[in-house]
């Protein structure tokens, strides 16, 4: 192509708001000489705007492909350190499984109330917690009392989620109490409401002093920050 042709396209791609460099690209000529040839042409406010607006596309020229590559590595670092993470851990001993079920009442257990008890909407924090009283207490499936809290929205899907609850813990559904019916009304949409299973609270039976003895057991935790 002649330099007058070059020129001439320069001059058309400059106007439709294509960047000096993606100029150079196309033309397979260097970014100096498309400012040379672009620098006497006057921008509408409009073509300003389109070359303002193309700047700060993160899909425009190399934009998207360095995007990519940082999105790949963003996604590498992390499936890496989840995995460190994960095999630090590695399987509890009974003396860890211990520790860790003491925290975790501590945190989300009942305190104030006569009998042991817990409350989550989280499966595996569930499940840590039968494991915990199952593996450290001899404690069995039919000690437990269950009752499962969900939205009023959600009441016509109770048996479905009472379902999830009793495969999740072992527990049979004769050992659920009466479900409670929460009649706030949520502001929040949820993206994928079909995962929504309320939150389920556990009792334990005959289990006042127990209780006791767990609160022996958070304190004991507490003196290690002193």
């Amino acid at each position: 192509m002649a330099k007058f042709q070059l020129k001439a396209k320069a001059h058309n791609l400059w106007a439709n708001g294509e960047s000096i460099k993606v100029i150079a690209k196309q033309l397979l000529v260097s970014p100096s000489t498309v400012s040379l040839w672009c620098k006497d042409i006057k921008l509408t406010p409009s073509q300003i705007l389109e070359l303002e607006r193309r700047a700060k596309d993160p899909k425009y020229g190399k934009r998207l492909e360095y995007s990519l590559k940082q999105q790949q590595k963003r996604l590498e670092k992390t499936k890496k350190l989840f995995e460190e993470g994960k095999n630090e851990i590695g399987i509890l001993n009974k003396r860890e499984l211990f520790l860790t079920g003491v925290a975790l009442y501590w945190a989300e257990g009942f305190k104030s109330d006569n009998l042991v008890g817990f409350c989550n909407s989280d499966p595996n924090m569930v499940k840590i917690f039968i494991h915990w009283l199952k593996s450290c207490f001899d404690y069995t499936e039919d000690d437990l009392r269950l009752r499962v809290g969900v939205n009023e929205e959600f009441r016509e899907k109770i048996e479905e989620i009472e379902n999830f609850w009793a495969e999740c813990t072992g527990v049979k559904k004769e050992q659920f109490q009466k479900a409670f019916y929460q009649k706030v009304k949520w502001k929040k949409i949820y993206d994928h409401p079909e995962d929504y299973h309320g939150v389920l609270r556990i009792r334990v039976k005959k289990s006042t002093d127990f209780l006791r003895k767990i609160k022996g057991y958070i304190y004991g935790l507490s003196l290690t920050a002193r």
